[in-house]
């Protein structure tokens, strides 16, 4: 087994010399996309690929890299794992959790009790202590809200999954409107440096990865950074209705509030699976596991009672043990690129104001789970369409857009936005890419 685990390695190195002594500015995604093409080296991966030409690259010879083993972590860089035991359940773990569900997941410890099982714990353990304003994942493999409390309440050894918050005590628990206020002044300040620093370093990321040369082809992407950076946002006033979208990539077509799903094969692909899927979200009604979303602290046109739960997030699968059937059609889904996944939750007689999720270059779909057909219904533009048990709409949301469901029940969809198919995959990449750099600066 070593021997042959040598020979590949050594294979792959010698056919990554060959292809860097062809073109000797090739990106390591080009060099991957070649290698998906050869029969020996189609399962090696583009993390692979990238630290064994980065070896080549700096004079060693690669075989170290194209040795190491890539199984992902179990948890997260700001996740850990941490095993606490008591004597009997009579002594309280003392953590006072959140109710309401973190958009990325889990509850928001409040307060850590003095003398408790966990206060007592950390005093043995300052490096891995669990402090307030983390977020308990799981508790022995459990995540509802009910079911963590439960382990608590009845299990001598808990096995607890944290996302580590890098604050201590309570201090930033809660979002103070004033100080958000001045983050928010600050960002403005920064935004138009921010954005002139971005796109140069864009570029380079992109001419690393895809060669030389391909950090040109972005052009549609820092002319977006520009117009954000001069705080110009596309404002339309299109016969169809209006748009408005800061993050806005011209070129990109058909510019219609509602796209043909005829258009996007893997449609047809997802609405074999609506039943099943509706099924898992029955399993999945605990309010626990439900939230606010990325946009309730921002976007006021969305109710207070509007909720979603998390299926693909910042490209992570949220629970693929407990949507796995949902996850699994949507991972198998060909010819689109996901962005984000989630199911939502429309309360009866409510209303959705009418607003603009801001980006052209992402479309958004629903899947129709679960309605009082001819009582639930979205307007996008001037356009308006009814959900329908089992169909698709797929929309493009910088149409100024709303919703309303006139039934007594709830109304049920699942979610999926994608990159717009007219970006080119450099021009994805580098927007990916974009996203967590200015998420970072904006903190």
């Amino acid at each position: 087994m070593t021997g042959s685990c040598h020979s590949n390695g050594e294979r792959l190195v010698a056919r990554l010399r060959e292809l860097l002594a062809e073109t000797p500015d090739i990106g390591y995604r080009a060099v991957h996309a070649a290698l998906q093409t050869e029969e020996t080296f189609k399962d090696v991966s583009l993390k692979t690929v990238q630290n064994v030409l980065r070896d080549i690259k700096g004079g060693q010879d690669g075989y170290k890299a194209a040795m190491a083993a890539e199984a992902p972590p179990s948890v997260a860089p700001d996740e850990k794992e941490v095993h606490i035991k008591r004597g009997d359940i009579s002594q309280r773990f003392g953590m006072v959790l959140d109710e309401d569900v973190s958009y990325k997941g889990g509850h928001h410890i409040r307060t850590i009790v003095e003398g408790g099982v966990v206060d007592e714990w950390n005093k043995k353990n300052e490096r891995q202590a669990i402090l307030a304003g983390d977020t308990l994942l799981s508790v022995n493999g459990q995540s509802s809200l009910s079911s963590m409390v439960g382990e608590l309440k009845e299990k001598t050894l808990c096995v607890m999954r944290i996302r580590t918050s890098g604050r201590s005590g309570d201090e930033g628990l809660r979002e103070d409107d004033s100080e958000a206020k001045k983050e928010e002044a600050e960002w403005e300040r920064r935004r138009a440096r921010v954005t002139a620093a971005l796109v140069p370093g864009l570029k380079k990321i992109i001419d690393h990865e895809f060669g030389t040369g391909a950090g040109e082809r972005i052009d549609r992407v820092e002319t977006m950074y520009n117009r954000i950076g001069r705080n110009d946002v596309y404002k339309e006033e299109h016969a169809l209705g209006p748009r408005l979208a800061p993050g806005y990539i011209h070129g990109l077509s058909p510019v219609s509030p509602f796209h043909d799903v005829k258009d996007h094969p893997w449609c047809a692909q997802l609405k074999k699976q609506w039943k099943a899927i509706r099924q898992e979200l029955r399993q999945n009604l605990d309010p626990g596991l439900w939230t606010g979303g990325a946009y309730e602290k921002s976007n006021a046109a969305y109710g207070k009672d509007w909720k979603i739960m998390g299926v693909l997030t910042e490209d992570r699968w949220q629970d693929e043990q407990r949507f796995q059937v949902t996850t699994g059609a949507l991972q198998a889904l060909k010819g689109i690129k996901p962005f984000e996944a989630f199911f939502a939750k429309m309360p009866p007689r409510t209303k959705i104001a009418p607003h603009s999720d801001n980006l052209n270059y992402i479309l958004t779909s629903h899947l129709a789970l679960e309605l009082e057909e001819g009582k639930c219904s979205i307007t996008v533009g001037k356009q308006e369409q009814y959900w329908k048990e089992g169909e698709m709409l797929i929309l493009d949301t910088t149409f100024i857009h709303s919703t309303k469901n006139e039934s007594e029940r709830p109304r049920y969809v699942l979610v999926l936005r994608f990159w717009h198919p007219g970006l080119t995959e450099e021009e994805r990449r580098a927007i990916h890419v974009s996203h967590a750099i200015l998420a970072r600066a904006a903190k």
